[in-house]
């Protein structure tokens, strides 16, 4: 027993300093640090399914297609099922397309408050914009960085009307799903798929 004691101090005393170097490692795992990591990331373009959930619809609505991402400013989803629709937002400029009905309409998000704020969740976050995030939304980060989940609640009273909360969940510099909870109680969940050159 008595031979026993010291070896197991041992362990004990490995053991509290591996927990103590996994905490320290963890330590550095911040807001600060995810932005840095999106910020590297280069501008590219995924896949994605979206599944809309409403009381105005019978069932939920799926759909899929494209997200495209160009620094620092350009963000293009193109839904391409069940139906067309382009979404082109190129610094202050939104462009909504229905090609099927040649329906296009432009306006300038400096003149809609509450959809750059929704944008900028978006477009702040791929381009690891912390500064421009804290303007629209109180920031927390959940997690560790093999898969963590960055909660947006939105900060302006007019946008909080519309979202109550977005989850951007990933691993390392990858965003693998977007979840936004409105307000109204409708929500959605886009999952972002493999890469596309």
């Amino acid at each position: 027993m008595a031979e026993r004691l010291p070896r197991r101090l041992r362990l004990l005393a490995m053991t509290v300093t591996l927990l103590a170097w996994a905490g320290f490692a963890q330590a550095g795992w911040n807001t600060a640090a995810l932005m840095k990591m999106l910020a590297e990331r280069p501008a590219g373009q995924v896949r994605y399914s979206e599944t809309k959930h409403s009381a105005l619809l019978r069932e939920p609505l799926r759909m899929g297609g494209t997200l495209r991402y160009k620094k620092p400013s350009f963000l293009e989803k193109h839904v391409q099922t069940p139906f067309e629709e382009i979404l082109t937002v190129d610094g202050e400029r939104l462009l909504w397309e229905k090609p099927a009905a040649q329906k296009k309409h432009a306006l300038a998000l400096r003149d809609y408050p509450a959809i750059r704020g929704f944008i900028e969740s978006m477009r702040s976050t791929l381009n690891g914009d912390a500064q421009t995030l804290e303007r629209f939304y109180k920031v927390r980060l959940d997690g560790n960085e093999q898969q963590w989940t960055l909660v947006l609640l939105p900060s302006d009273i007019d946008m909080a009307q519309f979202i109550r909360v977005i989850r951007i969940s990933g691993s390392k510099a990858r965003i693998s799903t977007i979840e936004i909870e409105e307000a109204g109680g409708d929500r959605s969940l886009m999952t972002l798929r493999e890469e596309m050159p």
